[in-house]
């Protein structure tokens, strides 16, 4: 059996790792009870090395914490470090029992963020000059003689929405009974809980956390992904030792 003092210059550089990691890059509080941490990291107050590329968070005493996804900011409920799970809300539903979002949660294919399996996607037709008189619209979005709805993804009627209707925005929700609550014409309801993602690493960051290091983003004009390692130093993957 291995002697302890085999594994102490491991754990030496294990310690030495997290100390780096921690006194540089220290979890935080926006003010709102979200307790931000790798491999999200704070813009405005940390390094960029700090975390994963495009996880950067935006914040003060003021304002919610907020992640630019797909050209818009979201605001951050929660963080499930343990499942790795985010949930966001949107903006538009604040103040508002009768929002209008404006546009689609796209994630790109480069994207580290997923949708879990908990979410149930809205189509929304908005502004519609003709539409299926058997289906309520929703009202509070009445414009002139123009109507909008809202149906679950799968369950639309079989119609020309893109010919009748000046735009079709499509959006995921945590909502129970969305139906229910559609039928009800409850939109703020549906979308006040908001969506939840799910985050994992790509290939070269599960290389470089396999090797005792931190991934992140390397400083410089052109911000290229970096392994953070237990010396400190940028890299593409840590000498395992």
């Amino acid at each position: 059996m291995a002697s302890m003092a085999h594994y102490l210059p491991s754990l030496f550089f294990i310690n030495l790792l997290f100390t780096y990691i921690n006194a540089t890059c220290p979890p935080f509080d926006c003010g709102n009870g979200v307790t931000i941490g790798y491999p999200f990291w704070h813009q405005n107050q940390m390094f960029q090395h700090c975390g994963y590329p495009g996880f950067n968070l935006s914040c003060n005493n003021k304002n919610p914490t907020t992640l630019y996804l797909s050209n818009t900011f979201y605001s951050v409920q929660a963080i499930n470090y343990s499942d790795h799970t985010l949930t966001l809300n949107y903006l538009e539903v604040k103040d508002t029992n009768c929002p209008r979002i404006p546009h689609d949660v796209n994630l790109s294919t480069s994207s580290l963020l997923n949708y879990t399996l908990g979410n149930t996607m809205l189509r929304f037709f908005y502004n519609c000059t003709l539409y299926p008189p058997s289906h309520p619209p929703i009202t509070c979005l009445d414009y002139g003689a123009k109507r909008s709805f809202v149906f679950m993804v799968g369950a639309e009627p079989e119609f020309d929405w893109h010919a009748y209707c000046e735009s079709i925005v499509t959006v995921p929700v945590i909502a129970k009974e969305v139906d229910g609550v559609l039928a009800r014409g409850l939109i703020g309801q549906a979308l006040r809980d908001g969506f939840k993602l799910t985050w994992k690493s790509d290939g070269a960051c599960e290389s470089c956390e396999a090797s005792g290091g931190f991934c992140g983003v390397s400083s410089g004009q052109h911000q290229n992904f970096s392994c953070i390692c237990n010396d400190g130093q940028d890299s593409i993957k840590c000498l395992v030792k």
